[in-house]
């Protein structure tokens, strides 16, 4: 019984190296299902990062579709299970449907518009773009949104959200 878990454990051990037990050859690394959406990603610290001039672009879920250039962010949320803060007399459309990053500062949105179905793009967990200054990240827990310049940004999800 021990000699097999021994076989088993150097098994597992030949499988994660990428190497063969019966005949020394090599064993094929798995290749990607699909390319990244973002072509020319690098990677960053702890994300693949693509600079552009702008995308539009929605989280793996198809919750969240954002809207990037190098001056602004605006992402909206289709489900949540938030409510945004009271809805400003200045607005008249639909109020905190999603949130924007725009000369430095985050907020809610207030649009007669929606972004869903704009998507041309899916931006993976642990990957990330940048336009101009403005860098989002897409991870499970959220798509995070933030000027690197000023440091605002904004965190949105189907269950939280945060303006920073």
């Amino acid at each position: 019984m021990a000699r097999f878990r021994c076989f088993l454990a150097l098994a597992l051990l030949a499988s994660l190296s990428g190497c063969s037990l019966l005949d020394g050859s090599p064993t094929p690394s798995p290749t990607p299902s699909s390319p990244s959406p973002f072509p020319s990603a690098v990677a960053g610290l702890g994300s693949r990062v693509q600079e552009v001039s702008a995308a539009t672009f929605q989280s793996p879920s198809k919750n969240i579709v954002c809207d990037l250039t190098t001056t602004t962010v605006r992402c909206d949320i289709l489900e949540k299970q938030w409510s945004a803060p009271p809805q400003p007399e200045d607005c008249q459309l639909d109020w905190g449907n999603g949130m924007f990053l725009q000369d430095g500062k985050a907020d809610f949105t207030c649009a007669g518009d929606t972004l869903a179905g704009s998507a041309t793009e899916t931006l993976e967990y642990g990957e990330a773009v940048r336009a101009g200054t403005i860098r989002c990240d897409s991870t499970p827990r959220s798509v995070t949104c933030e000027d690197e310049k000023s440091g605002h940004g904004f965190a949105l999800a189907r269950a939280t959200y945060d303006l920073f």
